[in-house]
Parts: C-alpha cells; structure tokens; sequence
C-alpha cells in the first residue's frame, strides 16, 4: 500500500539503523534525536525541549558515552499528531526507533540517560502502540514525509528520493504529463475537487501574449480557522511543493510561478524562502532546469490575514498589489488570471500530490479512494474526540473509520451528537451519517461541502445553534462587502440566530431562514459567500427539532445559549449573604439579606451569569 509511513522505517533511517548494537553497550553509528518543530510543535515548546536536549547531550558527555559516532539533534515538521506534540524520534542504531509525546523540558534528561545512554525505553513518556496503529491506518500522500525529514534541509529531502518526479516529468512530454494528472483522477484538494488535470489542460491550451506569458500558482491561504493542512504541507516539506509546482510549470511551460501565502504564516513563509535558495544552488530552479531547456523561477507572495483573501480571484489581484475582492467568473483564470494572463492555480496540498504521482505512477494513484474521487486527502479534525490532528487516508474512508478508528472515539464515553464538516463554510451532519465516505460527491449528497477538508466530531455538549452562530459570525466578519447577498444577508442571519438563542425566536423564522440562506447561496458572487450558510442550511435540515425546542421550550439542552438560561435559588442552600445582590446590573435580585433567600426576577435577569459566580454555596443554579 503506497503512501502508509512508519516511522521506525524509511529510506532516510536506514544508514542510522544499519549497525547492531555491541555487547559493551557502545553504539556504532551515530544516534540520532529528531525533535517535531511544527507550529503546534513549537507552540508546546518544541525550541525549549530541543536546547534542553542540547545542552544535556554536553552535560552528560553523552557523546563520550555513545561511542565514536556519537549523538546528533535534528528537526522534523509536522506529522499530524498535534494533541500529542512535542513529539521526539530516538533512533539509536540496531533499534527499532522510539517516539516519546507531549515531551517537556523536565523529562529530556531521563529520555537521555535510560534510553539513548542505558538502552533502556523510558516507557512513562513513550508512545503506546497506538500511535503507531494510527499512522499506520493512514495512507499519507501529501504528508509522506511530515515527521520523518527536516524541513529544512535538502539533503534530507533529496535522500528519501525528492525531485525525482521533476526529473523524471523533465524527460516526458509535458502533454503526456497532463494525460497523466488526468488519468490519475487527481482532484482540487483546496474544496471544489475539480479534475486538475483539465484545469492544467485548459491552462495549456490557453491563447497567450507574443512573449508566451503564462502564470503558475499556488494557493497556501486557508483562513479558515479549522484548517491548516496547507500550512503544515508548506511546513512540514516545502520541497514536496516547490517540486510539484515545477512539474506542473513545465507541463504548460509557464513562464513565471508564484507562491501566494498569509503573511502571518512565518515559518511557512521562512521555509519555503529557504527551500527555494538550497534549489536554484543545486540546480533545481532557474535557467536549465537539471540540464534540460526549461527555466523558471519561483517567488514568494505574502498576502493579508484575511478570509478571503484566500479566495481564487481575490489573491491575484493581491498580487497585482491591489485589494483582494472576489471577482465574477468566467472568465476563469485558466484563461484570464492573474495581469489578464492565463493562470493556473492549485493549492498547495495539490502540489504536494503530484511529485508522487509522477514519480510512482498513475495506476498507483488512481488505485486509492473509490470510483467518485481517487487518491487521498488531508483532514484537519478536532472536537470531542481522543485524538485530533491532521489526518490523510483516502477518499473511500468514512466518518466512522476516521472518528471511531483513527481518532480513537468520542471522549469521555459519550455519544456522537453532530459532524460539523468543512469548517466555517461547511455543515452540520447528524449520526446518522456517520457512514458516509469522505468524497467530494458523497458530501455533496449529504448536504456539505468538502471545502477546506476540516471536520469537528461533538458530543451532546454541542449545540448545532450556537455552532452555527460562530461559522456565520466568522463568515459576516470577514466578508468583503462587495456584493448585497454577503453584506447583508450575513447580518440579518446572524441577528434571527441570536433571536433563537436569547429567547426571542419565533416558528415562522426557521423559514426566513431557510429563505434567506438559500437566497444567498445562489446569489452570492463568491464560492465563499455561498457556502457562508450550509451550516444553517444543514442544521434546519437535520437538527430542525432543536431550533423548535430554543423556540418553543425556551430551552438549550446543551446549556450553550446563555441568552435561555432559566436562574433558580435553591432555597435549602441559599445561607442569605447577600453575595449576589451586588455584581447584578440590573436589580433582578431581592431578598439574599436578614435571613431572607434570595428571588430573581426572570422578567428583569439578563442572564450575564454573575450572580452564579458570586455565589460561594452552589445555591443558583
């Protein structure tokens, strides 16, 4: 099975595990100690536990211990498993290698003498076997080499065999390398899912100017606050896409290539800078090409933070230095991009894709997924489950094998409520959908998009009203305004949503709702304005009877819409402190002195909540 990594085995590993371990308990070869430096990584402190394994490596004279070949630390990106970081690889020679999480500074020491000195696993801070079952579920693509070379560093790249696709695509036709990508199925992994290979094809064929111009892109903007499989891609190997970018560039022989990113994406943004200098000193970008009559070279656009400026249309006129606003098509940018030149943009993880595919052939690829979409593709899952993070499987995987297989099941033994799926621009699904696979086709079906492939499993704690309020909320923020159905309508959903959750709601507004949502969804000039309402579209579709129990009950069962909550003194254990009558802004409070229990007045309450945190006796509930 192509693409399923272990990270006790590899190409880049074999050098350092060749060699078996003497009976003197010296090392021959060198041990190597590879720290995950992604931003969850380094957000857990990734850098403090590196210079603690640095400077403890001296302290313990581990160097003099080990043998002639020593120690030595590296870095790795991103391999998915964010709830676990930060993540350290032990590879001592004649072993099978270790991978210790959720690593602080306080336990380098202890990994290092028991483990890289005495030869002895530090089982407290060791992976359990379900790490590895996890990984080994998957099938990784795009993420092949997250967690296994440094980022960093060429060589490293160059030694699990990158750039060979380049070379390889270099001596083929660059026809034949689109019939290629055609043949293979492979998909937009950026939401549409559209086929690339006729986006590549159309961009080919597309009339140009005297000079041949014609652009090459990639999209490294997600914005969505659910999503980061592109970041961590650009990260975690930014060679996998420059490569990709540069095959893609010769099949349609574009004359110039852009990667366009978020500015706040700083260690993508330094990465790939990085990346692309170690390239064009090897060779590998710029004139000639590996030796061939090719030449191209590649430059980083760092864009706004902002939503939509990740937005096809809206990114290129960020390039061309103006504001990033959406623009109708067609014509597409296939034919008329970016400086009215054709254009071709994927987004990053789609790039990353094809090195492979070129590499290892089309019948592999296309021997992944089902017979909607072949191939794999990047999930970004979080909620109340035992593990979330980046996940790559292929398109035939379900819900269920994700939530109940790879992720480990909803915490705390509770039940599944709601699958919120393509995050902010995506929808609610109930359990009952549990079984269906993770293809563009199949989603669609169920009512969501794919979108930027992001899914959030909840329990009963979630409530689909308030859930909804954020995605709309977030999607009214960051809206460019320039068409009515976004400016507007956004607003007047987010304003009969908060109705709903504070008491105010009435029967008739689940159906100006629905009006109003898919009165946006076909007007709107944007995909990103279209998608705005699935998740209302979605929840009145599957979670109807919850809208009518905040309308008619005045109740939230998951005790998410505060706005409903219903204050009671509980009169056996109100002791009359008086504690609450002061922080309550609106006088709702009467009695709680002299022996008297406290009362409140529904018809003034505001349900701010402070009188339920003043109170120091449980007696407000």
């Amino acid at each position: 099975m192509g693409g399923i990594i272990d990270l006790r085995r590899g190409p880049l590993m074999e050098a350092v595990v060749e060699t078996e371990r003497k009976p003197t308990g010296k090392v021959e070869g060198t041990v190597r100690i590879t720290v995950c430096k992604s931003l969850s990584g380094i957000a857990e402190g990734a850098e403090e536990v590196y210079n603690e394994f640095e400077k403890k490596i001296k302290e313990l004279e581990a160097n003099a211990e080990l043998g002639p070949g020593g120690c030595s630390m590296g870095q790795v990106g991103c391999r998915g498993y964010c709830s676990r970081d930060v993540l350290v690889d032990i590879y001592v020679p004649g072993q099978d290698p270790v991978t210790y999480e959720k690593v602080k500074p306080d336990m380098v020491e202890k990994i290092l003498k028991d483990h890289v000195i005495a030869g002895k696993v530090f089982k407290k801070a060791a992976a359990k076997e379900d790490y590895y079952e996890n990984l080994q579920k998957q099938k990784r693509v795009a993420l092949e080499f997250g967690g296994r070379i440094d980022p960093e560093n060429i060589e490293e790249y160059l030694k699990v065999g990158g750039y060979e696709g380049l070379k390889k695509a270099l001596k083929m036709k660059p026809a034949d390398i689109i019939e290629d990508i055609i043949k293979s199925g492979l998909r937009g992994k950026g939401g549409g899912g559209f086929v690339t290979g006729h986006k590549w094809k159309k961009a080919a064929n597309a009339p140009t100017d005297d000079l041949g111009t014609r652009y090459i892109m990639v999209n490294g903007d997600e914005g969505n606050p659910a999503s980061y499989m592109d970041r961590s891609v650009m990260e975690g190997c930014p060679h996998q896409v420059i490569e990709g970018l540069l095959i893609g560039a010769y099949a349609i022989q574009a004359t110039e290539a852009i990667i366009y990113t978020r500015s706040d994406y700083s260690i993508a943004v330094r990465r790939l800078n990085m990346a692309l200098e170690q390239a064009r000193e090897r060779g590998l970008l710029g004139n000639n090409i590996c030796g061939s009559d090719f030449s191209i070279d590649i430059y980083v656009h760092e864009g706004i933070e902002a939503f939509i400026g990740g937005e096809s249309t809206a990114l290129m006129l960020s390039v061309e230095g103006k504001r990033p606003m959406p623009k109708a098509q067609p014509p597409h940018s296939c034919e008329k991009g970016l400086w009215g030149k054709p254009t071709l943009l994927n987004n990053a993880e789609t790039w990353a894709t094809v090195p492979s595919i070129i590499k290892k052939g089309v019948d592999w690829y296309a021997s992944m997924g089902n017979d909607n979409a072949t191939g794999c593709k990047v999930w970004a899952i979080s909620g109340n489950i035992k593990y979330n993070g980046l996940m790559e499987f292929d398109q035939s995987t379900t819900f269920r094998d994700v939530i109940e297989g790879i992720c480990g099941g909803i915490s705390k033994k509770k039940e599944l409520k709601v699958i919120h799926a393509g995050g902010v621009t995506g929808g609610f699904l109930p359990p009952s959908k549990i079984d269906t696979p993770l293809d563009y086709e199949s989603l669609l079906e169920a009512g969501v998009l794919m979108g930027q492939a992001s899914f959030a499993a909840y329990d009963q704690s979630a409530c689909v009203i308030d859930l909804a309020k954020f995605s709309v909320g977030f999607n009214e923020g960051e809206t460019c305004g320039k068409c009515t159905p976004c400016r507007i309508g956004l607003t007047l959903i987010k304003n009969k949503l908060d109705d709903i959750s504070e008491g105010r709601g009435k029967l008739e507004d689940i159906e100006k709702l629905q009006s109003l949502c898919e009165e946006i969804n076909v007007t709107s000039l944007c995909g990103l304005g279209e998608t705005a309402v699935k998740s209302v579209l979605t929840g009145i579709r599957y979670f109807r009877a919850e809208y009518e129990r905040h309308i008619v009950d005045q109740v939230c069962d998951a005790a998410r819409c505060t706005g409903l909550y219903r204050y009671v003194v509980k009169e056996d254990d109100c002791v009359a402190c008086g504690k609450c009558i002061k922080p309550c802004p609106t006088g709702a409070i009467t009695g709680g002195t002299r022996k008297v229990v406290a009362h409140i007045d529904m018809d003034l309450c505001i349900n701010c909540n402070a009188c339920y945190e003043a109170c120091g006796f449980l007696a407000i509930a």
